[in-house]
C-alpha cells in the first residue's frame, strides 16, 4: 500500500511541474497517469501489486465517479440549452441510444459466448464519453463555441444517462444466468432508478434551496458551500446505497436538480468540487493503469482489441453522423464530433461493478472495457491537440468565406457549460 501511495504522489508532483508545458503537446494528463500506473504494475516493476486492498481501490474509483457525476450534472444542467442549442439534444437523444444499439449488435456478432443481456451490458458500459481525456477538444478557442458546448454537455450528461441502461442490463444478465431470482430486474428498476432518483432529486432540491438561503444572508462562505456540495453528492450516494439502490443515479440526480435550483447562487462554489473531481480522476487513472489495464493487456485477445477499436470508431461515428443529420453542420464538424468521444472513468467504474457481480463471463466484459479505455487514452489523447488545431483552422477559413455558417451560431453563454471554457475567437463572419 505504501508503495502505491508513493507512486501516486510522485506522479502528481511530477505532472504538476510540467502541466502547462504539456498542454501544447500530444501528451495528455490521462496518458501520463495511465502510463505511470502501467510502469508501476505487477507485470512491470511491481510497485503497485494486486495486494493493494481491492475495497480501497473500489472506494477511490466509486467516490471519484460520484463527485464527477454530481459536478458534471450540476454544471451542464437542463436549462434552455435544448432549445437554444439543439446539438446536445441530438447527441444525447438520438446518438447516445443508437450508440448502445450499434455496440450491442456488433458485440453479439463478435462475442458469441456472451448472452444477449451481457452484450447489451458491454455496449452500455462503453457508451458514455469522458472529455477529461481530451480537454483540448473543448478548450481550444479556435473551435466554435457551439461545437465545444455540444461536446461539453454531451460529456457531462451521458454518463448519468448510461446508468439506467447499465443497471437494468446487469440485472437482466444476472436473471438470464439464474444467478438471482426472477423479478430481480423489476426490483432493481424500482430501487435503483425510481427510489434512488427520487432520493437524489429531493436531496438536490433541499440542499440547493438551503444553501441559497444561507448564502443570501451571508451566513456561509464559498469554501463551506463547496464542501456542502461535496457532502450532498456523498450523502445522496450513501442514502441510495442504504436501500440497495444506485448511489450513482442518486448523485447524478442530485447534481442535476442542484444545478437547476441553485445554479446562479452556487456557481462560485462549484470550483472546489471540480478540483476534487480532477484530482480523483488523476489518482484513478494511475490505479487503472496498474491494477486494471495491465492485467487486461496480459489476457487480451484480438477480438477484444477489435471490438475496442470499433467502439472508438464505427460504434461512435455512425450514431453521431445520424444524430447530426439535418442539423446543417458541415462534414468536417460531424467528423470532429464523431471522433472525439473518449471513454474514461464512468466505463472503468461500471466495469468494476461487473467484476464483482458474479456473472460467468464477467472477466471477458471487464477485459474488453479496460482495453477500450486504454486505447482511448492513447488515441484520443494524442490526437486531441492536433485535431482541435486542424478543425479550428478549417472553421476560421470557412467562416471567413461563408457568413452564416451553422457552426458560427451562438451557443448558450459560458456559465451554462459543465467545464469553464476558454473564450472563443470573435466571429469573423462567413
Amino acid at each position: 500500500m505504501e508503495s502505491a501511495v508513493a507512486v501516486v504522489a510522485v506522479t502528481l508532483m511530477a505532472y504538476a511541474l510540467v502541466e502547462r508545458r504539456l498542454r501544447q503537446t500530444p501528451i495528455s494528463g490521462a496518458l501520463v497517469f495511465t502510463a505511470a500506473g502501467l510502469l508501476a504494475s505487477d507485470q512491470v516493476s511491481g510497485l503497485i501489486t494486486s495486494s493493494v486492498g481491492e475495497h480501497g481501490v473500489t472506494a477511490v474509483l466509486e467516490l471519484t465517479l460520484v463527485i464527477v457525476l454530481f459536478t458534471d450534472a450540476m454544471g451542464a444542467g437542463l436549462g434552455p440549452w435544448a432549445t437554444e442549442s439543439p446539438l446536445p439534444g441530438r447527441l444525447l437523444g438520438i446518438g447516445f441510444p443508437l450508440t448502445i444499439a450499434v455496440g450491442w449488435l456488433l458485440a453479439s456478432v463478435l462475442f458469441p459466448g456472451l448472452d444477449r443481456w451481457e452484450t447489451a451490458l458491454l455496449a452500455a458500459i462503453l457508451a458514455p464519453t469522458d472529455l477529461a481525456l481530451g480537454l483540448p477538444v473543448i478548450n481550444n478557442r479556435r473551435v466554435p463555441r457551439l461545437i465545444r458546448h455540444a461536446l461539453n454537455v454531451e460529456g457531462g450528461l451521458n454518463d448519468g444517462l448510461a446508468l439506467p441502461f447499465v443497471t437494468i442490463f446487469l440485472a437482466l444478465a444476472l436473471e438470464e444466468e439464474n444467478t438471482v431470482g426472477n423479478g430481480h430486474a423489476v426490483s432493481v428498476f424500482l430501487r435503483a432508478l425510481l427510489a434512488s432518483g427520487a432520493i437524489g432529486m429531493a436531496l438536490g432540491a433541499g440542499g440547493a434551496l438551503t444553501l441559497r438561503w444561507s448564502a443570501r444572508r451571508g451566513w456561509s462562505s464559498r469554501l463551506w458551500q463547496s464542501l456542502a456540495l461535496l457532502a450532498m453528492a456523498t450523502l445522496a450516494y450513501v442514502l441510495a446505497d442504504l436501500i440497495d439502490g444506485s448511489g450513482f443515479i442518486a448523485a447524478w440526480a442530485a447534481g442535476l436538480v442542484t444545478g437547476l435550483v441553485g445554479r446562479e447562487s452556487l456557481a462560485a462554489a462549484q470550483q472546489t468540487p471540480q478540483d476534487v473531481a480532477q484530482l480523483g480522476v488523476s489518482v484513478s487513472l494511475v490505479l487503472f493503469g496498474a491494477l486494471l489495464l495491465a492485467p487486461a493487456l496480459a489476457h487480451a485477445t484480438w477480438t477484444a482489441f477489435g471490438y475496442g477499436l470499433l467502439s472508438l470508431t464505427v460504434i461512435r461515428m455512425i450514431p453521431v453522423a445520424v444524430s447530426l443529420g439535418g442539423s446543417k453542420v458541415a462534414p468536417p464538424t460531424v467528423a470532429y464530433v464523431a471522433w472525439f468521444g473518449p471513454r474514461g472513468l464512468a466505463s472503468i467504474v461500471f466495469a468494476d461493478l461487473v467484476a464483482t457481480s458474479g456473472l460467468p463471463e464477467q472477466h471477458q466484459i471487464v477485459t474488453v472495457v479496460m482495453l477500450t479505455v486504454g486505447m482511448s487514452v492513447v488515441l484520443h489523447g494524442l490526437t486531441a491537440p492536433w485535431g482541435a488545431r486542424r478543425y479550428g483552422r478549417w472553421y476560421e477559413a470557412t467562416a471567413a468565406r461563408y457568413p452564416g455558417i451553422r457552426e458560427a451560431a451562438e451557443a448558450p453563454p459560458p456559465d451554462r457549460l459543465a467545464i469553464p471554457p476558454v473564450p472563443p475567437v470573435p466571429p469573423t463572419g462567413r
